[in-house]
Formats: C-alpha cells, structure tokens, sequence
C-alpha cells in the first residue's frame, strides 16, 4: 500500500515526540519495520527521502555501478545503501550486484524491452538470372512462407463457413 506524504509526516511526528518505534507502529496499525525505515530514510535524507516516487526511476549504469562499489568497499548492507542512495528497494541492488557479478558492467546496462520490430525481407526487383543464389533463396523462403500462411487463412475461412452452414440448418 502507499503512504502520502502527510501521513508519513504524522507518524514520524508521533516518533519524534518520544513513542517507541513498536508504539507508533501500533497507533497507526503498521508494520514497525516500515516505522523504522520511514525513520531511517526521514533521518537520513529529509522530507524529499520519504516523498512517495512519481513514477518508475531510471538508473543509468554508471550509477548502478557507483552503488554496488559503495556498497562493497563500505561494506554497507543493501538497505544501508539504499538509504544512503535514496533508492526505494533495496531488492533493486540485489539484483544489481547479482547481475554485476555475472555479467560485469554489461549486466548493468539497461536491455531492449519487448520484441524487436518484424523487418521484410529484401526482395529486389532485379531479374531472376542476375540475381544471388542466397537471394533467390531468400525469396523463395519468403514466397514459401506467404504461401502456408494464405493456405492456413483460406482452411480457416471455409472452417468457419462451415460451421456457419451447420448452425445455419439446425434451427429450421
């Protein structure tokens, strides 16, 4: 669930008055590791490290590096440097150095979502004679594949002309 920054600011305020972290916890009915956290990242950064985030941040590479070195060479847990960072989840640097280790910086580089975009095949309108042996067999894979894909929409539409027959004479 997310907090508004209000609320947020009430239950440090409560803290700061002199409750428990157990205490605050239970007059707002959450979790005390949230308490502490909110604390933690109140104490560390200000109002703007508890600010709930607007959208879905973007960390380049170099940063993510920055990060796992800090981390390692302070030898600092993941949610310390995530404090310290004012990064939301510490799980993001987990699965930073996991790739780190694996991969080096290559697995900290951001990869393309989605599939690619489907590209044409050449076909040149050169003559048949003048044309490559690995273009004529590219087109004729192209041609062949044009071909099963017609023969499976043709099969499909008289499927479905069928079953509109067969619908079609048991209502009478």
């Amino acid at each position: 669930m997310r907090y508004d920054l209000d609320f947020k600011l009430k239950v440090i305020s409560y803290y700061r008055q002199g409750h428990t972290g157990v205490a605050t916890a239970k007059k707002f009915n959450l979790h005390k590791k949230m308490v502490s956290k909110w604390i933690k990242q109140y104490q560390s950064g200000g109002i703007d490290a508890i600010k709930p985030k607007t959208g879905k941040a973007n960390y380049n590479s170099e940063f993510k590096y920055q990060v796992i070195i800090a981390m390692l060479t302070q030898g600092l847990s993941q949610s310390e440097t995530a404090l310290k960072f004012n990064i939301s989840s510490p799980a993001l640097i987990s699965h930073w150095h996991k790739a780190y280790r694996l991969h080096g910086m290559s697995g900290l580089t951001p990869k393309p979502k989605g599939r690619g975009a489907m590209t044409k095949p050449v076909i040149t309108n050169k003559p048949d004679d003048e044309k490559s042996l690995a273009e004529l067999k590219r087109e004729n894979a192209y041609l062949r594949a044009e071909n099963a894909y017609l023969k499976k929409l043709d099969a499909l539409l008289k499927a479905e002309e069928q079953a509109g027959k067969k619908q079609g004479s048991s209502k009478r």
